[in-house]
């Protein structure tokens, strides 16, 4: 979710830094996936040199800036720039209008920037011309420096967390860290008709379980056009398309306070009646994204006396659509049962906003305020009057409680606080200390049990001031079965055999083919591709459709050690299949493994495939061999030896971080002598320049006209940096000295 930070300011009377913010979020477990501000970082401050007519474009020009101590060349098309003037370039890898600028070729020139016009930077929509800068602003510098632009944190929110997925709810997790009030102004309403709502709407609610609250106001007068700038430019900044003022309102507010809100146009509701029900099967209602969806009688829709006119907390309907000719609108919002909207949007395979919002619950205790805000900002933007008194069914809910186990909220966390240090945390974060028991605010409902609460006190009080202690020594537990399989794939690797790993579902065609009857095997009822419906009695099938697919290697040799199932049970089988054509050596290393891990024979079963048997797995082979042992009683039993020692991996694992810069490719060709192996190139290039984070060979080729014993190589090269978009001349600077080294260090020479 995009979270703006002058929003959070409308609520929190704080500055706060960015820095500071992104600390804030991790600490509610909120991940911060991204940090981005209205204009870029790398849009910068220039100083036009010179301008040069483009030579293969009229209408082009070549222009030299000053971008401090450097200069930059550009090609623009803009006829309002002249030398001296300070203007906006976006260097390459700045994201302009959502799209990250990369150096291009135009007409056979090549540019390394773009200057910008105000709507490139997000700041107007003027873009007949470049935008020109004050003459006091210093080239390099950034032009967000200079420019106030809004900061835009882009969110992971936790499903457990739906109080988080608006900027209130944000905006209270700031405030109870930074120990400030939250800002949220009361709601008194505009531009008021004395005619009631009651009299021109009427609802009814059928099962007030699915819908525990609804409200509805009415608004008369409205003239439906485009949203005004501010409005636009928050949607656009989170992610929202404008639509029109009365629909941008909704979805501001579903931003703005988390709650899903609807408009009717309140002409097309059939005799002016709100009815909230199930669905009758096979009803159905064509939705404001142009399909038509069929409902179950388990959908929960908004009808009038005819018809669905929406599907309740999921999407509106087409027939009650909010457009040009509408001058009254019915303005939504309700509580709906998370789980049947969690169903119903399951059933018709429909995510939407909303949905997401109602399946993790709202704040039951705000809706009358959010329905009046969004009333007054229709009022604003929309013109109209809102008739007097809302057309509600239920009432607030009562809060839930906690006992408050502060003993244990102690112990748990392993620190010293008092009570009244624990409740004024809570009642930071919006909690009520009543009585020995905890209120737990309406817009939580991720906190259910006093373990729930002692985790809120930790994460105010810093988990990262919870003292360190050590851990008592135990003996340690018997060796699982893990380890007998893992030395069970030591040993197969050790052999020259490759592990696979399959799923247990084999195909129709294959079941038919192998055995009489169909009925022995498991049939499953929803299966992941409708031709693999059966569970697998054996794992040599999967093994076999393995070595179909790698027909191009002479020898295949696979191993897998996985489930097999039956009506009643379920095994751990080793299975293994090798392409050797020698029948007698592939017993003598079945029997080497029977010796090593000390299991009879009876448990082995052997299969020579002929050519016949193969044909049905499409394996152009004259022959197979495959073994199966049923390892589950081994397992179960614990009969393997407990001094069992896995081989340790003895590759240096190296972790890299990764850049947010692409990548330059570099292909390059040497010929060595024949005792050179890749990797020791490979090493060496990584060693040579710091910038080269992969290297790959694609080509090794032996032949006498590069002499005796030569052969060559040749390697993709990847250059990457983390502090900007290398440019050609930078990247051939690390590729010339890669191509030094490599000479030098192996007396090689480059191919051109």
């Amino acid at each position: 979710m995009k979270i703006l930070k002058s929003w959070l300011e409308d609520y929190i009377d704080k500055k706060i830094s960015n820095k500071r913010l992104e600390e804030i979020f991790i600490n509610s477990g909120l991940e911060v996936e991204a940090v981005e501000t209205s204009i870029d970082d790398k849009v910068v401050v220039a100083k036009i040199k010179d301008i040069y007519k483009h030579p293969n474009a009229d209408k082009l020009k070549l222009v030299t800036l000053s971008v401090g101590d450097r200069e930059v060349k550009v090609v623009c098309g803009a006829n309002n720039i002249e030398t001296k003037q300070i203007v906006p370039l976006a260097l390459p890898g700045a994201k302009i209008q959502g799209e990250i600028l990369k150096e291009a070729v135009i007409r056979g020139e090549r540019s390394f920037g773009m200057l910008c016009s105000e709507k490139e930077l997000g700041l107007g929509d003027d873009h007949s011309g470049i935008k020109i800068l004050s003459d006091e602003w210093i080239p390099g510098e950034r032009v967000n420096s200079y420019i106030a632009c809004d900061t835009v944190f882009d969110l992971s929110v936790s499903a457990n967390r739906g109080d988080c997925l608006s900027h209130l709810g944000v905006s209270r997790e700031i405030c109870a860290y930074e120990k400030t009030r939250l800002t949220k102004q009361p709601v008194k309403l505009s531009k008021t008709d004395s005619n009631s709502a009651f009299d021109k709407l009427s609802l009814k609610v059928g099962d007030v379980s699915l819908c525990p609250q609804y409200y509805a106001r009415l608004i008369e007068g409205v003239k439906i056009g485009p949203s005004p700038k501010w409005l636009q430019e928050r949607l656009i900044a989170c992610g929202a398309k404008p639509i029109n003022n009365v629909v941008d309102i909704t979805n501001f507010i579903l931003l703005d306070l988390g709650y899903p809100m609807h408009a009717f146009d309140y002409k097309k509701i059939k005799d002016k009646k709100i009815i909230v029900r199930t669905a009758k099967n096979n009803e159905e209602i064509i939705t404001l994204d142009g399909e038509l969806r069929n409902l179950n009688n388990k959908s929960l829709v908004i009808a009038d006396s005819e018809k669905p006119i929406a599907i309740a907390g999921i999407v509106g309907g087409e027939n009650s659509e909010v457009d040009e000719s509408t001058d009254a609108v019915v303005l939504e919002a309700a509580q709906f049962n998370s789980k049947n909207i969690r169903e119903t949007s399951k059933y018709l395979n429909l995510k939407t906003e909303a949905s997401y919002r109602f399946e993790r619950g709202i704040d039951s205790g705000g809706i009358e305020y959010a329905i009046n805000k969004a009333a007054n900002l229709i009022t604003q933007v929309a013109g109209g009057r809102i008739l007097s008194g809302i057309v509600s069914s239920g009432d607030v809910p009562e809060k839930n409680f906690v006992i408050a186990n502060y003993d244990k909220i102690r112990d748990m966390l392993g620190i010293k606080i008092s009570n009244d240090k624990i409740n004024y945390y809570l009642k930071l974060l919006g909690f009520e200390i009543e009585s020995g028991r905890i209120a737990v605010p309406f817009w939580r409902h991720d906190i259910t049990i006093w373990q729930d609460i002692a985790e809120e006190v930790g994460r105010l009080f810093g988990y990262e001031k919870v003292s360190r202690c050590k851990l008592e020594k135990i003996n340690p537990p018997k060796k699982s079965s893990f380890y007998f399989q893992e030395k069970i794939k030591d040993f197969m690797i050790l052999h020259g055999y490759s592990e696979s790993i399959n799923y247990p579902f084999l195909s129709e065609k294959i079941v038919s083919s192998q055995f009489t009857s169909q009925s022995q095997f498991l049939k499953v009822e929803n299966p992941l591709q409708p031709e693999n419906r059966y569970l697998r009695d054996s794992i040599i099938p999967s093994l076999l459709g393995n070595i179909s697919k790698n027909s191009a290697f002479d020898d295949v040799k696979l191993y897998e050690i996985g489930h097999t199932f039956f009506k009643t049970k379920e095994q751990v089988v080793f299975s293994f299949v090798s392409s050797e054509k020698n029948y007698d050596q592939f017993i003598m290393f079945l029997n080497k493994f029977l010796d090593e891990f000390r299991i009879d024979k009876k448990y082995a079963k052997v299969t020579n495939f002929s050519r016949d048997d193969l044909y049905i797995y499409k394996i152009k082979r004259p022959t197979l061999f495959a073994a199966e042992i049923n390892i589950s009683g081994f397992l179960s039993a614990n009969k393997f030896d407990q001094d069992i020692k896995l081989a340790n991996y003895s590759k240096e694992i190296c972790y890299r971080g990764v850049s947010k810069y692409p990548a330059v490719t570099r292909d390059l060709a040497f010929l060595f002598d024949k005792s050179i192996n890749a990797g020791s190139v490979s090493k060496a290039i990584y060693r040579l320049s710091g910038l080269v984070n992969r290297v790959e060979l694609f080509d090794e080729f032996c032949s006498d006209k590069f002499g005796k014993n030569k052969k060559s190589m040749a390697f993709h090269l990847f250059l990457q940096s983390f502090k900007n978009t290398l440019t050609d001349k930078e990247a051939d600077s690390q590729v010339e000295k890669i191509i030094s080294g490599v000479e030098k260090e192996f007396n090689a020479k480059i191919r051109s």
